[in-house]
């Protein structure tokens, strides 16, 4: 593997101009430059990133623990996944500002998230994200205060930052917007997680002739696949992701 000597042999300059040119903190006159350069690409030279973070403490690195690479169904099947997402907004704000997002998937397993976290560490990552699959409360251990540290869709008991949607604000919408509709009996159904949703059209009730169904949450695997299609709160996902990143 070459080494920032071998490049300022084939160049002909000292190895510190060599690093002034990769690093660009220092002026270099142009033919330098273009000769460093092509010694570079000849020799497949690659910079160390541990040498240059050493220097200036800084990575460029941002970890991503999550569920949902593992967990997530395959995509020409319709689902919920918040999750994904969120990952989604999260690499899109990241990519805008040339930091490196590494992300690490804990297989659905929240106990993996501590390990995660200290791998992140040892690479000395700028800072972390948590994101979880459902609004839940989460413990994970506490990192490093000068490592900033945010959960997405989850909050813990160590007052950590948390982007949360605003379920009760958006469940308060959605009556409203129902009662703008000429709805005046509303009713509001839940049901254990060990519990089936029936559906009404089995039971003879004709949706909406007779009665009026909106969700919330838009988790598509029901919304997209009912007849007729379900109304439903879809909530900002991405943006919560972005907000996070």
């Amino acid at each position: 593997m070459a080494t920032i000597y071998d490049v300022a042999r084939v160049a002909k300059v000292s190895p510190k101009t060599v690093s002034r040119v990769l690093n660009g903190d220092a002026p270099v006159g142009r033919e330098t430059r273009v000769a460093v350069e092509a010694a570079i690409a000849q020799l497949g030279y690659v910079p160390s990133n541990a040498a240059r973070m050493m220097r200036s403490n800084r990575s460029g690195l941002v970890g991503l623990i999550t569920g949902a690479i593992s967990t997530t169904q395959e995509p020409t099947q319709p689902a919920g996944l918040p999750d994904l997402f969120i990952v989604q907004g999260i690499q899109q704000a990241m990519a805008q500002s040339g930091m490196t997002l590494m992300i690490a998937d804990t297989g659905g397993q929240l106990d993996k998230a501590a390990p995660l976290i200290q791998t992140f560490l040892r690479h000395r990552v700028e800072g972390l994200i948590y994101v979880a699959e459902y609004h839940q409360h989460v413990a994970l251990p506490r990192v490093p205060d000068d490592t900033p540290f945010v959960l997405v869709n989850c909050f813990d008991d160590l007052g950590t930052t948390a982007i949360l949607p605003d379920d009760q604000r958006g469940q308060a919408d959605l009556v409203t917007r129902l009662i703008q509709a000429g709805h005046r009996r509303i009713g509001y159904l839940t049901l254990r997680q060990d519990m089936l949703a029936g559906i009404l059209r089995s039971r003879g009730v004709l949706v909406p002739d007779e009665i009026s169904v909106a969700g919330y949450d838009n988790y598509r695997v029901i919304a997209e696949t009912l007849y007729p299609a379900l109304t439903t709160v879809d909530l900002p996902y991405a943006a919560m992701g972005v907000r996070a990143a």
